[in-house]
Parts: structure tokens; sequence; C-alpha cells
């Protein structure tokens, strides 16, 4: 193995963004006639963006990707080209399409870190070079990534949903009917056992995500007018979006590795969390704060009404009972790591300082039991069992944490089971002791739950 070869292609591809790089347009742009100097330092310029551009197809004719440090290559190949596309390094429409090949190829290929790289390398391709394309070649470019998506081959469908996530407002812009229901789809489990694969599925999630948060939070559409293309894109975020993401949270696959569906309910929670703060600022905003008319007295008094029934009609209780509960359910299941995100997560959606999340039923109840305090061990099962599982006692929660309970306390771990039963027998005696009535009781109460939490999903080998 050539280690020389290597660590060359290490320092090109890190030299990049430190150098200054003269576009063709620049030269002429002086006050007056270019020194002999100055004229010999723009040809030596030009010349080497000439040879910097042919880097890449000159390692790919060279065949260097084969052997042992193939994938060294691949990833420092990657990590050129996001540098040159940082830099804005001047190439021919020729080298660009080589180049995205070069991408293309990267983001099929098994290994993570290569994908990973491939991905960086796109984020920061497209903006430089492909800013000016025709739609025809957009759409062609969309299209591949989202037929990928469901390709056999689970690395081409995990790097698809990764480019995907990174692709600029501009082009996402007019297509999001075609990009967002392709990606829900991805989200769920694949019919055929043999197809399955959770990376895919985290990755898919991920890019809905990244691309939710393009469309509606970026420079061009944050504080502009909501108009009735905007507001579809709101609903199918609303009532596509959320509900896919609530599946995802009933994600319970398993192979020789363990609970992988677990990395596909930690993205979930966390894109639940990105979207409610989408749907909730945005029905803040609402229709009219976009509009500069000059409103008469009877809009002016109606206005607080209008913005209400706008947020309303984004966020409601019913989708904050979802949110809630389902993140709840998390947060009493057998996984430390999943429990603490869990709690987290309600954690910021109940405190957040920048904007309120309203139609939250018994949300003092949630406060009590979790405070926004830093550095609580929500993973430590005997602290954080014995505060959610007081959540029984909130009806539109009760089904939701009880499901969860079931597979804690059913769990093969004997401290988590003991912990979870533990807290469970406690609230039942607490509960019996303050309510009298049968049909209050606890123990009534759970039963009726317990016949719901029987039909919940259970945990499923892939």
């Amino acid at each position: 193995m050539d280690w020389t070869r290597f660590g060359l292609a290490l320092y090109l591809r890190d030299c990049g963004p430190s150098r200054r790089v003269i576009e063709p347009k620049w030269i002429g742009r002086t006050n007056g006639p270019l020194s002999e100097n100055a004229f010999q330092g723009v040809v030596d310029l030009l010349y080497k963006q000439k040879h910097v551009a042919g880097i890449v197809p000159a390692i790919e004719k060279a065949r260097l990707y084969r052997g042992k440090g193939g994938e060294i290559m691949r990833s420092s190949v990657s990590r050129f080209i996001e540098c040159i596309s940082v830099a804005h390094v001047h190439l021919p429409e020729k080298v660009k399409r080589s180049l995205l090949d070069t991408i293309n190829e990267n983001l099929r290929h098994p290994n993570s870190q290569i994908q990973n790289a491939a991905v960086k390398a796109l984020k920061h391709f497209c903006p430089a070079y492909l800013a000016n394309v025709d739609d025809k070649s957009v759409n062609d470019f969309i299209s591949k990534y989202l037929e990928q998506l469901s390709d056999p081959n689970v690395a081409a469908r995990r790097g698809s949903a990764l480019a995907i996530s990174v692709l600029p407002f501009k082009f996402l812009a007019k297509r999001w009917t075609l990009v967002l229901p392709k990606l829900c789809s991805a989200c769920a489990i694949e019919d055929n056992p043999e197809d399955r694969d959770a990376e895919a599925r985290v990755n898919a999630v991920k890019g809905l995500i990244s691309v939710c948060e393009t469309l509606t939070g970026t420079a061009e559409c944050s504080n502009c007018y909501l108009g009735e293309d905007d507001m579809s894109m709101l609903f199918f975020i609303k009532n596509e979006v959320m509900q896919c993401l609530f599946k995802a949270l009933d994600d319970y696959s398993i192979d020789n590795r363990g609970d992988v569906g677990s990395w596909v309910r930690e993205a979930a929670m966390d894109g639940l969390q990105i979207c409610t703060r989408i749907l909730c600022k945005k029905g803040s905003f609402g229709i009219l704060s976009g509009s500069h008319k000059v409103e008469s007295a009877s809009e002016h008094v109606n206005r607080g009404t209008t913005e209400n029934n706008q947020m309303n009609t984004l966020f409601g209780e019913n989708l904050a009972i979802g949110l809630v509960g389902g993140i709840a359910k998390q947060a009493v299941e057998k996984i430390d790591k999943i429990r603490e995100l869990a709690a987290k997560v309600l954690q910021r959606i109940l405190y957040d300082t920048t904007l309120c999340v309203p139609f939250i039923p018994y949300r003092e109840k949630l406060e009590e039991i979790i405070p926004d305090k830093a550095e609580l061990e929500w993973g430590v099962p005997t602290f954080s069992y014995p505060r959610f599982v007081q959540l029984l006692q909130c009806t539109c929660y009760s089904k939701s944490v009880l499901s969860g309970l079931v597979i804690s306390v059913g769990g093969l771990q004997d401290s988590l089971r003991r912990a979870s039963l533990n807290a469970l027998l406690e609230y039942l005696k607490a509960s019996n002791l303050e309510n009298h009535n049968e049909q209050n009781s606890g123990e009534f109460m759970l039963s009726t739950d317990y016949r719901y939490s029987l039909g919940s999903p259970t945990v499923e080998k892939m």
C-alpha cells in the first residue's frame, strides 16, 4: 500500500477551505491594468484550480478505490469535494457531473462513515454547483433519491434518506408533495421481513424531520405570509408526519443486536418535539400576521379569536394528548437511555422558554412529575418509575403509560422488573386509600386500561 498517496489525499481534502480561490469572472475588476507579477499570480491560481478540479477524476481513473485503502480514499474524496464546494472552485460541467456521480456512489456504500462524508459533500455541492440548474434536472436528481428509498439494497435506502435530508430549500419547496409522503412511507416497518433494516428507518425519520425544518424554518419562509400551499404543507405535517412519528414510537423490532427498534423510537421522539414546535410557531404566527392591511375596529377586536382558532387548527388537544401519551410511554419502558431521553423531551416541551405548547391536559400534574431541573437521574428506574406511574390517574395518558409499564414489569432484568412493579403497587395502594368508590379505585381503572394494553404492539423479531 502506498501510504504517501493516502497522506497526500488527506492533505488535499483539508486544504480547500483555507485557500483563497479566484474565479475567472474576477479578472478585470482592478482599477488599472494588471502588473506582470499580478497577472502571473492569477494565471497560476487558475492553473492550480484546473489541476484541483482534475484530482478526483484522476483518482477514479487510477482505480484507487480498490484494495485495503479504498475506503480511506472514498472518505477523503468526499471530504475533498466538500472543501472545493465550500471554496467554490471553478469546475467544468463535465467535472461537476463526475463529482456528483462520485457522491451518489459513496451514498450507496455500506460503510456509514463513507455515507456520512458523502452527505456532507452533497450538502455543500448542491448550492455551489447545482443552484442554477433547470427544473427538469432537479426533478431527475430528486426522483433518483426517492426511488432509492424503496431499493432492495439497504445501503442505498440509508444513503438516499440522508441525501434528501440535506437538500436545499430551493429544491424542496416545489416538490414537498412528492418528498414528504415518500419519506413517511420509508419510516414504516417493511412488509417483507428480509427487507427490514432499522438503520434505514432511522435515517428516513431523521430525513423527514430535516426536510420539515428546511421547508418551514428557512429565511425564505420563516417570516412570510402563509399562503394556501404553505397551509397545505403544515396540515400535511400535522395529519401525516405527526401520525407517522407516532407509529414510529411503536417500532419494537429486534434482531441479533437486540431492540433495534429503539433507535427508531429515539429518532421519533426528537422529531415529535421539532414538529410540535413547527406547528405551534406557525399556528401562533397565524395566516393574518403576514398581512399589512389596515384593520377595521371589528377586525382588531376579533383578531385574537381568529389567531386562537388558527392555533387550534394546527395543534389541538387531541394532538397534545397523543404527543404526551406517546412519549410518556417511552419514559416507563425498559431501556435506560430511552427513558432518559423521553423525560428530557417532555421537559423541553413543558418548559420551552421561546414558545408555549398549548392544550396539554393535566399540565400542572405533568410539571409536578417532571420539574424544570437539570441533571435529574431519569435513567435510574427507582427514580423515574415512581414519578411517571402517577400519570395512571390521568385518564387521557393512563393507557399509554400502562402499555409501557407492561413491557418493563415483564422484562428479563430483575432490578428493572422489581423497580417498575414496586412503583405500580405503591401507586395502587395510595390510590385505594384516597378513593373508596369502587368505580374510581386504582384496580378498577387499571383493569380497564389493561384490556387496552393487551392490544398494543408487542416486541416482534425482524
